[in-house]
């Protein structure tokens, strides 16, 4: 009995208590919390879905409604103009057509934010399809999908996405959405490239660990060793990757519209999805004289929604990077 006592009372001295281990995720969300620029990014980016949910409750205005004398107007804040005073319904003033820009910038993050995540649903669909399917079954059916990728990948992405929409701009499909639906379809078409290599370097090395031949050995199909065992461990390079190309396809669909072959503007007060950033853009440039507001503020916001996805992807690689698994 006395030495079971003094047993137990090292162990209570060393301190040598068992602790539940933590999990790949529970342990990189640990991390990611320490980031603080992550938190930052994860912040604003649930502030700016919020604002494209309650688009229609938060905007003051409808955004394609025009005011009664159809004038520009300052924001509040710029009085040094006796001959166009700020109007305080309109806290950021108005477009060159009376049309409330708060409203406008309230509706066009909500089509940034689906321009950004529609197009990388059909990325992340295709590239990762064809990257696992090619690095599991190698041979020549990886040397047929791998040309393939380097044929869409050897155009230049920005010219085949004009290419693509200048050419189906007229017809009823350039024409669906206001021009969006063209622009999911030429944003994925060129963007699924990277990450179905990405996806297949991370299958051609676990194929040959010891659990995808212990399933084989066991007549386990194909498709479920895919989907079972080899997917889920190639989760976190593949989160980080969307992360970053979300921020890439809402500043393609920006500079899209601003050279004029992107989103068609719209005058319909029922559409949900009126205006974007480009558009508001290609506004505020052609009146930088007369109203230099019109271009800064969907700037700003432009480049605000970039940064926080930016910044939300840094800290995701950090977090997933198994390098850091010891911090």
């Amino acid at each position: 009995m006395a030495t079971t006592a003094r047993s137990a009372s090292a162990l209570e001295e060393l301190n040598l208590t068992a602790t539940k281990p933590r999990s790949l995720w529970g342990d990189a969300w640990r991390r990611l919390r320490r980031n603080k620029a992550a938190m930052l990014g994860i912040t604003m980016v649930f502030l700016y879905v919020f604002i494209a949910v309650a688009a229609p409750w938060l905007a003051p205005k409808n955004p394609v409604t025009q005011t009664s004398n159809n004038s520009l107007r300052p924001p509040i804040w710029v009085t040094d103009n006796p001959n166009r005073q700020p109007n305080p319904e309109h806290i950021l003033g108005t477009d060159t057509n009376g049309r409330d820009i708060l409203s406008r910038l309230i509706f066009a993050t909500r089509v940034s934010l689906i321009v950004g995540v529609v197009p990388q649903i059909i990325i992340v669909v295709i590239g990762v399809g064809i990257g696992l399917v090619a690095g599991f079954r190698g041979g020549w059916v990886d040397n047929l999908l791998m040309r393939l990728t380097e044929i869409v990948a050897s155009f230049p992405d920005l010219l085949f996405i004009i290419t693509l929409t200048v050419a189906f701009r007229e017809t009823l499909f350039g024409k669906a959405f206001n021009g969006l639906l063209l622009i999911f379809t030429a944003l994925a078409v060129v963007g699924w490239t990277s990450l179905a290599r990405l996806v297949r370097g991370q299958v051609l090395s676990l194929k040959e660990k010891e659990f995808v031949e212990a399933a084989r050995a066991l007549g386990i199909p194909t498709s479920r060793i895919l989907v079972r065992h080899i997917l889920p461990n190639t989760l976190a390079p593949i989160i980080v990757a969307v992360s970053f190309s979300i921020p890439s396809l809402i500043l393609a669909e920006a500079i899209l519209t601003f050279l004029g072959v992107g989103m068609r503007p719209s005058v319909d007060p029922a559409n949900p999805l009126p205006t974007s950033l480009g558009q508001m853009m290609t506004d505020g440039f052609n009146n930088l004289s007369s109203g230099p507001w019109m271009l800064l503020f969907p700037v700003l916001l432009l480049s605000t929604l970039v940064i926080s996805f930016t910044f939300l992807g840094d800290g995701l690689r950090d977090a997933l990077d198994p390098r850091d698994a010891g911090r």
